[in-house]
């Protein structure tokens, strides 16, 4: 009696096993994004044990594409929940670790390998193996332009556990159960933060539906809330925008626990609203005191604090907080988050200076005008850097005149070229009364050809 043969694996599985010592499965869920899927399955190519592709329903070449970048494909039929859609991706894969990125996010090449290699290392620690259930990265949106808006902390990147899996129709999230390893060096960049995506009205109003359809299931949830009074907040009416504000304080009141980093979703819109009406200067401080305590690691709120406290003339304490952010700017250890000292710190620098006169500091007032000199001279191609500090002057009551003075040490004033960069960064940096100043100068300088 002949003894049966065991199957040998084939090559392919061979080659599998030794590439991915740690099996990563890439799942996401898309809906026509022929523009983006390429590149969002072109970052983990080399990283993926398997590529897992769920459509909802794309009309363009989305499918066909994901195919021709051997992605495994399946489709879902669309149901007004995101969670339902992520986890049908989830429980298709086999690795040991799941990557479910957006079709609109993604890391460099360098990040991807760092990423793999964190992963290897865990995986050697039986401990850290098996209490890590996440990545904690950095995640970086960008705009149309590919500045930087906004950085903030996001997992993205889980264990696969059949209990890690997403809650909520929208907006939805992983709750962990054990710890997750912190990796801030590790990026994702996101260039969802779009003026094309705000303008979506389909999208605009199919969010709403979807979150009043949540809240009215659970009419205490703060998270929703949060979520619901952020997507009022874009429709621009005047109704909108008061109910957003009613529910961003109402979820801020909630005895409910909420999701930390959803709160920074009312700070980061109620603080810098409050901050420029005299009206509400106050409720702006009580708003910041809050959100320090909740989000110690978040420095945009040490920022406002200090804006608002020189303002008040409390240059000591806007001195003190403006330390801490520049500390953790020039930290070797941590990414710090914020959206606000981005894409470059010279508002910083700016307040900085303010505190330095405010308590006739000399030699600080000299290093801060060195520093933001030398990052106006760094910065000379960027409208994100020049428009940034025109807005920081004009908003403390520079005039014109000076601003022109101090931005004279840079460009070439009478260059028309160098004039209409000026006025463009302005605009873009949201100085608009400058940039109406500045346009009527240049027409008088050079005519209405420099226009």
């Amino acid at each position: 009696m002949s003894k049966k043969k065991k199957k040998k694996p084939s090559p392919q599985r061979n080659q599998q096993r030794s590439q991915h010592s740690v099996r990563i499965s890439q799942c996401m869920i898309v809906k026509n994004e022929e523009k983006n899927i390429e590149r969002a399955l072109e970052w983990a190519k080399d990283i993926a044990f398997e590529q897992i592709v769920v459509d909802t329903g794309s009309t363009d070449r989305t499918v066909e594409l994901a195919e021709k970048m051997g992605a495994k494909v399946y489709h879902f039929e669309w149901i007004d929940d995101f969670s339902a859609a992520k986890n049908f991706a989830m429980d298709k894969a086999k690795g040991d670790w799941i990557a479910i990125l957006d079709a609109d996010e993604y890391m460099s090449q360098k990040d991807a390998k760092e990423l793999y290699t964190i992963l290897k290392k865990i995986e050697a620690d039986p401990v850290a193996s098996r209490e890590c259930e996440a990545i904690t990265c950095t995640f970086v949106n960008l705009d149309d332009n590919g500045n930087v808006i906004s950085v903030i902390s996001h997992q993205r990147v889980f264990q696969n556990r059949p209990y890690l899996r997403f809650e909520g129709r929208i907006h939805e999230v992983i709750k962990l159960q054990k710890n997750h390893f912190q990796a801030p060096n590790l990026r994702i960049m996101h260039t969802g933060y779009t003026q094309a995506t705000y303008s979506d009205t389909n999208k605009y109003g199919r969010n709403v539906m979807m979150l009043r359809n949540e809240l009215e299931s659970d009419p205490d949830n703060p998270d929703i809330m949060f979520y619901l009074a952020d997507s009022l907040k874009t429709a621009g009416t005047k109704e909108a925008v008061d109910e957003s504000e009613e529910l961003f304080h109402k979820a801020l009141r909630s005895e409910r626990p909420a999701n930390i980093f959803l709160k920074q979703l009312a700070y980061n819109y109620l603080i810098p609203k409050y901050s420029g009406d005299d009206t509400k200067k106050e409720e702006a401080m009580r708003l910041c005191n809050d959100a320090v305590a909740s989000l110690p690691d978040l420095i945009d709120y040490y920022y406002y604090r200090a804006v608002l406290n020189n303002q008040k003339g409390n240059y000591k304490a806007a001195q003190d907080d403006l330390t801490v952010c520049e500390n953790a700017l020039l930290s070797t250890v941590k990414v710090p988050t914020t959206q606000v000292l981005m894409p470059s710190p010279i508002l910083l620098f700016h307040q900085l200076r303010i505190s330095a006169e405010g308590l006739s500091d000399e030699e600080g007032i000299m290093r801060n005008t060195t520093i933001i000199r030398a990052m106006l001279i760094d910065g000379k191609g960027e409208t994100g850097i020049t428009g940034s500090y025109i807005r920081a002057m004009s908003w403390h009551g520079a005039a014109d005149d000076e601003i022109l003075g101090e931005l004279g040490c840079i460009y070439d004033l009478s260059d028309p070229k160098d004039i209409l960069f000026i006025a463009r960064a302005a605009k873009e940096g949201g100085a608009v009364e400058f940039t109406r100043n500045l346009m009527t100068i240049t027409k008088e300088m050079f005519g209405e050809e420099s226009s």
